[in-house]
């Protein structure tokens, strides 16, 4: 039975190399990140929400994240350093530009980068992100 073209599954997908440049690619991301790349990222909201669709099992990553930023952003939810709204500002920014690691257009694989980007994130800031959904779920609706 083929597999769907448009769903990523990380636990067998990248090689040890393509691994070590996801992870590389993250770090000088991050790094690289800037206020500027901030502001234009919140531009492009509807291409993230319809990209995150091929995510795979790390859409709820994604959701978790970026609705982070939208707290982030509206002042709502300051308690993060700078590196971890850089890091996912930059995996987002990963994520809804076609030039990647993996290109988005290759079948199967396209966005197993991109997911990657994602679990990075997730596996480096697990503690202010569990701070950070214990507040969300605090707040009132």
């Amino acid at each position: 039975m083929p597999q769907k073209q448009d769903k990523v599954n990380m636990k067998n997908e990248l090689n040890p190399e393509d691994r070590e440049r996801v992870h590389a690619t993250f770090e000088h991301g991050t790094n690289g990140f800037s206020e500027e790349d901030m502001e234009k990222l919140k531009a492009e909201r509807e291409t993230a929400e319809r990209k995150s669709t091929h995510l795979g099992e790390q859409i709820e990553s994604f959701r978790l994240t970026w609705n982070l930023l939208q707290d982030y952003w509206s002042g709502d939810y300051k308690a993060i350093p700078w590196r971890l709204a850089a890091s996912i500002g930059f995996a987002v920014t990963y994520l809804v530009s076609p030039l990647d690691i993996i290109p988005d257009f290759l079948p199967l694989l396209g966005f197993t980068d991109d997911a990657a980007v994602f679990a990075l994130v997730i596996s480096s800031f697990h503690s202010e992100l569990d701070t950070y959904k214990e507040w969300k779920k605090n707040q009132p609706k």
